[in-house]
């Protein structure tokens, strides 16, 4: 049997009417009744009851009709949702991304995502470099967005915008009030960066940075996350260098000096598996 037997059973057993129901079907009757009995000779059952005045459903007649409805709806069903998901329209996206992204493109992403394709599931998840690599190779999440991150051959990538660092120090620290140029009076500093093993590509862009001033940071305490960073320099505990981006918005009792005449740059990349870029290109595209 195949699906349109199964449509022009429905057909017939509506109708009740071979004649009606070949014309609905645009089909000669003899066909549509050869159709039935083959029907009827592969499920191995009687599903109509024939004479020459009236065609009534068998019981079992009446079940397949029910069941049949039921699949052929269940069939429809699959194919509209197997083409949403061929068009982008369903399914679910899964994206990471660095606690400075949030402030930035993340936002805009998801807005563009749900005008575009309302049915479609967005996941974000904040994540160090280290981590999104990790779950970029084991397909745990999509597109990754991180800053200064060095990617594996696997991935493929492209820079989304570049944007100064900025030095963070507690509203009371003795440097707030001054106008900092040269960095190695930080020397002596305690600072609050990421783990230099999760943090990869970024932290080194941090390290690059002290180097070039002459002094390699004390580090005092460590977190991936912008936040925890920012809240750990106003209670006193060190300072840090981020993105500005990162302290967008932020109010809380701290002094921020953006470092604008240093080479390094903070680069958020987007970036996903080479083999998958066809499959996500209308994503990346939206970034």
């Amino acid at each position: 049997m195949d699906i349109q037997q199964l449509k022009n059973f429905l057909v017939l057993s509506n109708t009740l009417n071979f004649r009606k129901a070949a014309e609905l079907i645009n089909i000669v009757q003899p066909a549509l009744s050869r159709q039935i009995q083959l029907l009827e000779k592969e499920a191995g059952v009687l599903l109509l009851n024939r004479n020459k005045r009236t065609v009534t459903l068998t019981e079992a007649g009446l079940f397949f009709k029910k069941e049949t409805t039921r699949i052929l709806q269940d069939l429809d069903k699959t194919i509209i949702r197997a083409v949403q998901l061929h068009n982008g329209e369903a399914g679910e996206i899964k994206v990471t991304h660095a606690s400075s992204a949030i402030n930035t493109v993340v936002p805009s992403f998801l807005i563009k995502v749900k005008h575009k394709w309302p049915n479609l599931k967005t996941t974000v998840q904040e994540s160090s470099n280290f981590h999104q690599i990790e779950m970029l190779l084991t397909r745990k999440t999509d597109i990754g967005i991180a800053p200064n991150i060095i990617l594996p051959a696997e991935a493929n990538s492209r820079i989304l915008y570049r944007e100064n660092f900025v030095l963070i120090l507690p509203a009371n620290h003795p440097f707030a009030k001054k106008k900092i140029t040269d960095l190695s009076i930080l020397k002596n500093e305690t600072f609050i960066l990421p783990q230099l093993s999760t943090g990869t590509g970024y932290v080194e862009t941090i390290l690059q940075i002290c180097r070039s001033f002459g002094f390699i940071p004390k580090v005092a305490h460590e977190s991936a996350h912008s936040m925890a960073v920012v809240r750990l320099v106003e209670a006193g505990l060190g300072i840090s260098i981020e993105p500005i981006s990162s302290v967008r918005g932020v109010n809380m009792n701290i002094k921020l000096i953006e470092l604008k005449n240093i080479p390094q740059k903070a680069e958020m990349i987007l970036f996903w598996l080479r083999e998958r870029e066809e499959e996500l290109t209308r994503f990346i595209k939206m970034f």
